[in-house]
């Protein structure tokens, strides 16, 4: 693609904001259009700290590239020493009216650089009053990203946020504690940009009462809760309202969520969903059935995230992802590009076949803590485990978003039998069957019997033991950026490094 027609000319633009910097900068150099394209993009977005601005607009009205500015990225990050109180605040309010001069500007991102995590009262002052004067200067913002921004700048008042009305797109306050201020700020946004919104990510500050307004918002299709407190009841609610036309959906770590409301995230009430992400949803292995099974396509399914709750202390209690689940999601997942699980302590050879054997689009994969060794003794101790089991009490929320103790044995390597002397624990230590006396198996090579159907391989991350037969396969790959694994052999290793000398290998071990 040249970039000579027009056609070709809007796509590049497109293409372009997606881009890393370095990848912008050798497109440049491939011929006279591209860089024409490269260079109208870069003006578009005026990037500078609060104090520069006025100097950037004027030089971009000085250069007759002011009409083309479309995006406004600023640093509200406080500046000290050479300005007064009254002056610092004089030349934010002046920046602020050269800004609302500028008619083109209909996406803000706003992030303070260098800000730790317990601001001065001048920082705070400083931050609260440029955040307050940008917004109300561009009341005909269409997207609004504070996702950079300490939620410590947030007008408690939320006065400025009452002038936006036309917002397609909002990604929220991640850095600092987000507090009842702003979910209740939040929620005043999302209520006054109903007709227009498309996209909310506002993770924690996500409540119950932003998703029954977003289902009187006709063109919302973007949601990411990660980490809030939403039910049953709200997300149900959303989903027969507006589960036609969501395209993505991130309800990671979402710990009140249950089989009741995880289990009509199907086919049926989401036909367009792009992206699903169910990390550290307490789900069980029905409820994964229920989503992804021989009945259940998926057609426009790209970006899928799992990861099994661990909901008990015995390793024949945990809920596993299994393999029949795993056959399914390659049958039935056409289109997927990323598939990552965690904590699917199920999986086997034959399931990770399913999946490299049928995705043909597949560019990342991530399979991690797969099936285990029958524990020893276990069938002796099956009493005693379900009576521990009963007496557990019901996890929290905060217990359940860290890794399980199966997650983090799974991770310690094995020690020989041998190296340390076998000791009883003490009469009062609490009794752990989870902890396995077996190694884990590793995926081995019958897992490539079917090959690689994708080529397109970005990055594999499993635990594997890559051997010559392992190898052979992944070498007909031809974009292998990164490869995880358990345990390489050396002829693998050789093989590889020829193949891919650019691919960065974090193998555990090399045999």
């Amino acid at each position: 693609m040249d970039g000579a027609s027009p056609a070709a000319a809007a796509i590049i633009e497109r293409v372009i904001s997606y881009l890393d910097k370095k990848t912008v900068r050798a497109c440049e150099t491939l011929n006279k259009a591209w860089y024409t394209l490269v260079t109208v993009q870069s003006v578009r977005n005026i990037d500078t700290h609060i104090l520069q601005l006025p100097l950037r607009i004027a030089h971009y009205r000085r250069k007759g590239l002011l009409g083309s500015a479309r995006a406004l990225t600023i640093d509200v990050s406080f500046v000290e020493g050479f300005l007064s109180t009254a002056a610092y605040e004089r030349r934010v309010r002046d920046a602020a009216i050269l800004v609302s001069k500028v008619p083109g500007i209909r996406t803000l991102s706003v992030h303070a650089t260098g800000l730790h995590s317990a601001p001065s009262n001048d920082e705070i002052h400083s931050g609260v009053m440029a955040v307050d004067c940008l917004l109300r200067a561009l009341p005909q913002l269409s997207t609004l990203d504070m996702s950079e921004c300490p939620v410590a700048l947030l007008d408690p008042s939320g006065a400025s946020l009452n002038g936006l009305t036309q917002l397609r797109h909002i990604r929220w306050f991640t850095l600092g504690r987000n507090d009842m201020t702003s979910a209740a700020a939040l929620a005043r946004l999302v209520a006054s940009n109903t007709q227009t919104l498309e996209a909310v990510d506002g993770q924690a500050d996500i409540t119950d009462m932003v998703l029954r307004q977003l289902c009187n918002a006709p063109k919302f299709r973007r949601l990411n809760a990660r980490g809030s407190n939403i039910t049953d009841d709200s997300l149900l609610t959303l989903v027969r309202a507006r589960g036609s036309q969501l395209t993505e959906l991130v309800l990671s770590d979402c710990t009140r969520l249950t089989r009741r409301s995880i289990g009509h995230l199907t086919p049926e009430h989401l036909p367009r969903l792009q992206v699903l992400d169910l990390y550290n949803v307490v789900v069980t292995t029905d409820t994964y059935q229920a989503l992804f099974n021989q009945r259940m396509y998926w057609p426009y399914l790209r970006d899928l995230k799992l990861k099994a709750a661990v909901l008990h202390v015995s390793p024949q209690r945990d809920e596993r992802v299994n393999d029949d689940i795993l056959v399914a999601i390659g049958q039935n997942c056409p289109r997927l590009v990323a598939l990552r699980l965690f904590g699917c302590h199920g999986i086997t050879d034959a399931g990770l076949s399913a999946i490299l054997g049928n995705l043909g689009d597949l560019r990342e994969l991530v399979v991690m803590h797969h099936a285990e060794d029958p524990v020893s003794g276990a069938e002796e101790g099956s009493e005693e485990v379900s009576e521990t089991v009963t007496s557990a009490p019901e996890p929290s929320g905060l217990l359940l978003s860290l890794p399980s103790i199966n997650d983090i044995w799974a991770t310690i390597p094995s020690l020989p039998a041998n190296a340390v002397p076998h000791r009883a624990p003490p009469p009062s230590a609490p009794s752990t069957p989870c902890l396995s006396s077996q190694p884990r198996r590793g995926f081995t090579s019958q897992a490539l019997q079917h090959g690689v159907r994708s080529r397109r391989f970005n990055l594999l991350n499993l635990d594997m033991a890559y051997d010559s037969v392992c190898a052979e396969h992944l070498a007909q790959l031809s974009h292998l950026q990164v490869l995880c694994g358990r345990v390489i052999t050396r002829h693998a290793k050789s093989l590889l490094e020829s193949q891919f000398p650019k691919c960065k290998m974090m193998v555990w071990n090399i045999d």
